[in-house]
This record gives structure tokens, C-alpha cells and sequence, in this order.
């Protein structure tokens, strides 16, 4: 006899496997790419089948290729144009502890039109309308090199995902939305949103949610401790754009900085060693990476000092 695994069950279940693995999982999204209702080849004034929210009297879903825009998924893509127009989709899936959630959208700036902010991310299904973790945005404007925008790259008519717009330049255009949940996670399904954040019509495709097991936090290199080799990676790609974390971006943000020196700083050492080094959490922040040096310096001589006491 075979058995029947609701989707929302399957995935609950491949999340729960996930516990110790480096692995990620696709949570499903029904209609990610808005391929209905049919625009029929043009436009038609309507919200995407499978998802609710408060999606404004403007919202619209375009053919791609009629209006001569390239790179979605599928043939449609949505626009939202009301101030305040958001939509969200229950996943049926309960948050687990220990994992990370990271949702990822695609945006377009169309030629000939002004745009705005999209922002996106996840909600528990208990508390819709409270965002959790780091928040994902697209400033579709901002890809007007005249915007002020210091990453306006003129590319137009080119749908481009987040997590590829936080690697331009200082970061500007975008990044994707990270939610870890710790021990205790929030209560309710996971709901993914998008919404216009300001500004015009927002031009957007291919919303996808993938959930990995946390990472310990520091731990640049996921060897399971926070050592020099993590400080090192931050070190050698500090002030760069880079795109894994494997290279010191830990806050995943697309850029090595301060932000993640912090979490290095704050986490580090582990596991502990017997050895007290408290007083790396009053090292106040670095006005240069010099300063940062210093600090690096003063911990090893502690273990230099440490191990001949020992000895």
C-alpha cells in the first residue's frame, strides 16, 4: 500500500533531516513566478492565484517578453504599484530551531518608467506583518546610474536576483532576506511576503525560500569552532564584495566589514579552552583595520602567556 505525504508534511519532515547537515532545502511556493491568472500574451489587473495580503487595486501581472524584458522565470511577472500593496503566502510549514531561512526575488528596472523599493522576507503565521531576521530589498531605481544610487549599473529590462545585486559595488541595489531561529522558534507557519516599500510600481519574479541548518556563529570556514583561520578570511577580503561566506561575509550581506568582524569578535574563541578572554568584548569598535590587528595581536600573546603557564 503507498502512502500519501501532503507536500507541506514532506517538507516539514526534510527540514527536520536537515538537523546537522550542511544541506539546504526548497521550501515549495505555489506560483512563485506568477504564471497565473494568464495575462494572455499582454497584462491583466489581478493578484497572483495562491496568495493573499493586501495587494492594492493596481496590481498587475505582464508578460515577460511583450514588453521586451528578459531573465524571469516562466513568461509573467508581477507588478505592485499602491503604496502600502503587500502579498503573503502560508507554506504550511511550522519554523524549526537551529535553522536558517533565506528568501530570494528577482526585480527588474523597465526602461522608460520610474520605480521604487521591494522589499521581502518571512512573517509567522501568529504575528503577519512582523518582520524577522534581515529584511530583503531591491531598489529597482537605484539601477539608473542618475538615481544617487552609488551601484546604478543602467542595466534595464534584465530580471536580476537579490542575492546577485548585493554583490555589486558597496551593496545598494539589494540583498536577500536570513532569518536564523535559535533554540525557541516563533510559534505559526512560515508565510513568505513581498511588498512595496516606496516609490513606484516594483517590477518582480521567481520568489524562492530555501532553509539550512544555522551556522555557528564566527565560524567563517563551518569547522565547527571560531578560530584565527575565520579571522583571517575576514581579514584577507575586509571592505570587498564577495560572494559566499566562506570568504568572511558572515552576515551574508554580499560585502566583508565591520558587521562581521563584530560577530567574529563576539564569538571568538570557541570552544572555550580554559583561557579568559573577555576583554575582546571591550574592544571597542575599529576605526581601521589596524585597530582590529591590535586587538588580534594582544589575544595571542593571552594564548602565548596561557600556554607557558600551563607548561
Amino acid at each position: 500500500m503507498k502512502t500519501f505525504v501532503a507536500p507541506a508534511v514532506a517538507v516539514a519532515l526534510c527540514v527536520s533531516m536537515l538537523a546537522g547537515k550542511s544541506a539546504a532545502v526548497s521550501v515549495p511556493i505555489t506560483n512563485y513566478s506568477f504564471e497565473t491568472p494568464s495575462a494572455a500574451g499582454t497584462y491583466v489587473l489581478a493578484p497572483p492565484d495562491g496568495w493573499g495580503g493586501n495587494p492594492g487595486a493596481n496590481i498587475f501581472i505582464e508578460d515577460i517578453a511583450a514588453v521586451g524584458m528578459s531573465g524571469g522565470d516562466g513568461l509573467q511577472y508581477l507588478g505592485l504599484d499602491n503604496d502600502g500593496a503587500y502579498i503573503t503566502q502560508d507554506l504550511g510549514v511550522p519554523f524549526q530551531a537551529g535553522m536558517t531561512y533565506r528568501v530570494d526575488l528577482a526585480s527588474a528596472h523597465r526602461s522608460g518608467f520610474t520605480h521604487g523599493i521591494a522589499e521581502f522576507g518571512v512573517y509567522s503565521s501568529n504575528a503577519i506583518g512582523t518582520d524577522l531576521g534581515t529584511v530583503g530589498f531591491m531598489d529597482l531605481q537605484g539601477v539608473w546610474s542618475g538615481s544617487g544610487n552609488p551601484d546604478g549599473d543602467d542595466m534595464y529590462d534584465v530580471f536580476r536576483d537579490a542575492s546577485v545585486l548585493q554583490t555589486i559595488g558597496s551593496g545598494a541595489l539589494g540583498r536577500t532576506s536570513k532569518f536564523s531561529t535559535g533554540s525557541t522558534p516563533p510559534t505559526g507557519n512560515v508565510v513568505v511576503y513581498i511588498r512595496k516599500a516606496s516609490g513606484a510600481r516594483v517590477n518582480l519574479d521567481n520568489i524562492r525560500l530555501d532553509v539550512s541548518p544555522s551556522l555557528l556563529a564566527g565560524d567563517v570556514d563551518d569547522d565547527g569552532d571560531v578560530d584565527l583561520d575565520d579571522f583571517n578570511a575576514i581579514r584577507d577580503h575586509f571592505r570587498t564584495s564577495v560572494a559566499a561566506r566562506n570568504l568572511g561575509d558572515l552576515t551574508e550581506d554580499g560585502r566583508v566589514g565591520f558587521d562581521d568582524f563584530r560577530e567574529w569578535k563576539n564569538n571568538y574563541p570557541f570552544p572555550l579552552t580554559g583561557l579568559n578572554l573577555a576583554f575582546l568584548q571591550g574592544v571597542p569598535e575599529p576605526a581601521s583595520w589596524t585597530l582590529c590587528g591590535l586587538a588580534l595581536s594582544v589575544a595571542c600573546g593571552y594564548r602565548r602567556f596561557a600556554g607557558r603557564r600551563r607548561n
